[in-house]
């Protein structure tokens, strides 16, 4: 399933102008922070909610018992409360992010309404996304063959990867069944599964559903995308693309090495993305 940014849904409250979609059960959100920040609008507000959070223009302050600046270009996860957590942005900030739906909650019109959200019938085209999202405190890094380029990282439920594919690259990966909350940052890829084609490019947001039907990432001449992928279905059955497999294979052993504490494995552990 894909979402081009100008399908987003726009909905304005509390100073803030946020863009929509719904992908199956996982909603993805976008907030734009407006020019003299976050002062007054409800992206300070204290939440106990885990985050999967996209720092996709400006910068954003998290706070609480954990405090980190996150620049463009950050991809970061805040597990859930007790105790509260808040971000503050001092100028300008596009975050965005991916978060289970309650399945009872009415996302129509109506529905949208009556939590108190103006809904916005054409909202302006956002800005596109970063050409790099990187994990905050930098993720493992897998090297498939100069064809597939794999950053990833554990965050909560969650594993975060970025790939970035090589031309003519994921035409020979096995099907995979693994279900895939995502973004395009750049280039154009076909999301073929076992029963149909879907072209996608950057902005896109994407969600693949658990197979069978299995998907496959083909790349013509070069893309770059994120997701998340759910870690118990990454370790259960089903079919998975080799170069995903091993990416999350050497994740688990770089982290087993920086818990036994040797200094080559506790550096290993938080590689920095290439430039």
């Amino acid at each position: 399933m894909r979402v081009s940014p100008r399908d987003l849904r726009g909905i304005r409250a509390e100073g803030l102008l946020t863009r929509f979609a719904v992908l199956g059960p996982v909603a993805f959100v976008s907030v734009e922070v407006p020019h003299e920040g976050s002062a007054g609008t409800g992206v300070e507000r204290p939440s106990q909610q885990p985050a999967w959070g996209l720092v996709l223009h400006g910068s954003v302050q998290l706070n609480g018992p954990t405090e980190r600046s996150f620049p463009a270009g950050t991809a970061f996860h805040v597990p859930a409360g007790p105790p509260d957590h808040w971000f503050t942005a001092s100028g300008r900030a596009v975050i965005a992010g991916f978060a289970p739906m309650n399945p009872d909650v009415d996302t129509s019109n109506q529905g949208i309404r009556k939590l108190g959200f103006e809904v916005i019938a054409r909202p302006p085209a956002p800005m596109p996304p970063p050409r790099i999202i990187q994990p905050a405190g930098g993720g493992t890094i897998l090297r498939d063959r100069g064809q597939i380029e794999s950053e990833v990282a554990n965050m909560g439920d969650w594993v975060f990867m970025r790939s970035t594919f090589g031309p003519l690259s994921g035409y020979t990966s096995g099907w995979c069944d693994l279900p895939h909350w995502g973004m395009v940052l750049e280039g154009d890829l076909a999301l073929r599964t076992e029963e149909s084609v879907e072209l996608l490019t950057a902005g896109d947001v994407f969600y693949v559903a658990a197979g069978p039907p299995g998907h496959q990432f083909q790349v013509p001449d070069g893309a770059t995308t994120i997701d998340y992928t759910p870690a118990a279905d990454l370790r259960g059955d089903g079919r998975k693309a080799d170069w995903r497999v091993e990416a999350v294979h050497r994740l688990a052993a770089t982290e087993t090495d920086a818990a036994r504490g040797g200094e080559a494995g506790a550096a290993e552990a938080i590689p920095r993305a290439a430039a």
